[in-house]
């Protein structure tokens, strides 16, 4: 049995939260206060059958705060739907009252906590003083006075009917949390709270062999207490006792030793080496919760074995604490490949990096409103869906915790995005944006990912402009290879306007590339288009791109890694040749010259991006190559105009807006109003 579907109603952060498909297992990620464990404790309310029936009484602060309140008269709803129980003739049994669905077959529980009068037995007047909240979120009293928590109701219904108590279900359908601020150290060394205790329990040595061990330790009781000392602290102690208190008490006290088999039981010690010389309390934090998981797991597998066992689904809350990255990669992803009733809720990179997308559910926060979105099944194909897994797992699983995400070619973009942006004065970690490489062309996966269907992530890619001048015939589809990829992303997330611009593009890729190095005419419209799109495309490759802005820091760079004074004078005169409209000839004499010299280009633009960081004046730069007036205004069109450069400044310039709410290019005050940077209100 596992769950499929989840909805939370008016609890905590949560106004209206629904996980449709549920995936199992599954690997709930987001940010901190995002509401992880706040849905964990909605399913305890439901499911938890060691939650007090107090705790389910909830409280002013349990209340989402951007509706009806308590005092108003509302509604908190937890609704959850199991499914995967056909072959179960025990689960068909317990939730025979709470079927809505036969295929698949499917039963549906719902918490409800709730005034014990509802809107429709109260008077018309005392119903349209607290018609503020919708349907049935309202309520209140019929003399119109305030509730308190004295007024409210909780119960546990299975299907539709509010009526079909099933406040007992829980002691079948389990919900078991394991929570993350855990003593497993203390737990472990307590025997009535470790694991193994319990995992013993279910799981006792042979009636015979307790037996002889009891009779051994039944004559050993019998030796210690005849032992001198142990008969003189009986009588010591029963003289201390009658001196306090006198002979009137009538206790008596004796000593003897445990001989319980329970006692047995909890005497059994954990160590953690065969010589059995080091306890628990001697391994690190990290051992201790994965002996502490691996005793509770094997305790549950032990208990939904047997006869009438618990179909427990079990909750871990940030399982990554103590333990070092490639612990928590293999262990994991050991459990989610062997387990399907568990639950993990996580901020480490390292747990998802390792997770299948199928069993990935986001969570975060937009707009003051919390959402999450697992990764539906038939979003992408499965050879797609294999390749993000592995690249998830060796390199930026970061992206599911982003605020939002720059895709970009390779690693030099990778280095250089972020110095740029530093140079504007935006830190983009400081904002929750991860500049990810894609190492490659191929975006649409990715976009598909991130995009509306997908996580739903705001999400910019940056790519070349690749303006080739191949052979019309078979090679026709390879010119203008960035605004091709353009429109390849925008197709697979459904934009209106896709079919439109892909005509426009068919029809430019006709014309013949300028000899001068000048794009083809309509080429600028497109760029614009699909920017708006938030897809930026260069001209051609990014180091031919940034040579009109930066041509002083290339050379710096470039001179810092070559020692040649000959290398360095041909490197200087084809990055001249290259600030205006470039033939090919012209961009590959740059590149060739970096690469010639054995700089790799991610060398390169690793040295690039200290130099960048370091610029003294962008704004004022800018305004240079666009020819405007010292404090002139800059927009993100004035910028698209650039040739080279200008995409990759419009990104900047966007992300400068989200983050900071303000353009790339401040306008400069006057020293003697006593004012600095203010942003440009147009």
């Amino acid at each position: 049995m596992q769950l499929s579907r989840v909805r939370v109603r008016n609890f905590r952060n949560f106004k209206d939260l629904t996980i449709d498909p549920f995936p199992s297992p599954v690997v709930i990620v987001g940010e901190n206060g995002v509401g992880k464990s706040n849905l964990l404790h909605a399913l305890r309310l439901v499911l938890d059958p060691d939650l007090p029936d107090r705790q389910r009484e909830l409280v002013p602060d349990d209340i989402h705060d951007q509706g009806p309140s308590l005092a108003q008269g509302v509604t908190v709803a937890v609704e959850i739907d199991l499914s995967g129980f056909e072959d179960d003739l025990d689960a068909r049994s317990v939730l025979d009252g709470a079927i809505i669905r036969l295929a698949p077959l499917t039963a549906r529980l719902t918490y409800v906590f709730q005034p014990r009068r509802r809107p429709a037995e109260m008077p018309d007047a005392a119903r349209d003083k607290n018609s503020g909240a919708a349907g049935t979120e309202s309520g209140g009293t019929a003399d119109g006075d305030e509730l308190t928590v004295a007024d409210y109701e909780w119960t546990v219904f299975g299907g539709t009917d509010p009526g079909n108590s099933m406040r007992d279900v829980k002691r079948y359908a389990a919900f078991s949390v394991l929570p993350a601020l855990r003593d497993t150290e203390n737990d472990l060394a307590r025997s009535e709270r470790s694991p193994l205790t319990r995992l013993l329990r279910e799981l006792p040595p042979a009636k015979k062999n307790l037996d002889q061990v009891m009779t051994a330790v039944q004559t050993a009781r019998t030796e210690l207490g005849a032992d001198d000392n142990v008969q003189r602290l009986t009588r010591l102690l029963t003289q201390r006792i009658t001196d306090l208190a006198g002979p009137r008490l009538g206790f008596t006290p004796s000593l003897d030793f445990a001989g319980r088999e329970e006692d047995l039981l909890r005497s059994v010690q954990l160590y953690i080496d065969k010589a059995k010389t080091r306890g628990v309390g001697r391994a690190s934090t990290g051992m201790s919760n994965v002996l502490y998981l691996a005793l509770l797991l094997e305790r549950l597998e032990l208990r939904r074995a047997a006869p009438g066992g618990e179909d427990t689904l079990l909750a871990v809350e940030e399982p990554e604490a103590h333990l070092h990255p490639t612990l928590q990669r293999h262990l994991f992803s050991q459990l989610l490949r062997s387990l399907n009733r568990l639950m993990l809720t996580t901020h480490s990179p390292h747990i998802a990096a390792v997770t299948p997308l199928s069993n990935l559910v986001l969570m975060y926060e937009e707009d003051g409103v919390v959402h999450a979105r697992p990764v539906p099944s038939a979003l992408l194909d499965e050879r797609e869906r294999k390749d993000l897994e592995r690249y998830l797992n060796v390199s930026r699983a970061e992206i599911l915790f982003a605020q939002g995400i720059v895709l970009v070619e390779g690693i030099a973009d990778a280095y250089l995005v972020p110095a740029l942006a530093k140079a504007a004065g935006l830190d983009l970690d400081a904002h929750g944006i991860v500049v990810a490489s894609v190492e490659g062309t191929a975006f649409t996966p990715y976009a598909q990912l991130l995009g509306p269907a997908g996580l739903n992530r705001r999400f910019w890619i940056l790519t070349d402009g690749d303006q080739t001048d191949l052979d019309i015939g078979q090679y026709a589809h390879l010119r203008e290879g960035g605004l091709t990829r353009a429109l390849e992303v925008l197709d697979a997330l459904g934009a209106e306007e896709a079919p439109v611009l892909r005509t426009a593009l068919e029809a430019m890729r006709k014309l013949t590339l300028p000899a001068d190095g000048s794009p083809r005419d309509g080429r600028a419209a497109l760029v614009r288009e699909v920017a708006g799109r938030r897809v930026f495309v260069g001209d051609h490759t990014l180091e031919v791109d940034m040579a009109p802005l930066l041509e002083t820091e290339m050379r710096a760079a470039f001179d810092e890694l070559v020692e040649g004074p000959v290398a360095r004078r041909n490197f200087g005169a084809v990055l001249k040749g290259a600030l205006g409209a470039t033939t090919s000839e012209q961009r590959e004499a740059v590149i060739s010259r970096i690469e010639k010299t054995e700089v790799s280009k991610g060398r390169y633009a690793q040295r690039l991006a200290a130099h960048v960081e370091a610029v003294v004046d962008l704004p004022e730069r800018i305004r240079d190559l666009l020819g405007h007036a010292p404090g002139q205004p800059v927009t993100g069109e004035d910028l698209l105009g650039l040739r080279g450069c200008g995409p990759l400044l419009a990104l900047v310039d966007e992300l400068c807006h989200v983050c900071l709410g303000r353009p790339l290019a401040l306008r400069h005050e006057p020293e003697a109003a006593g004012t600095a940077e203010q942003p440009d209100p147009s």
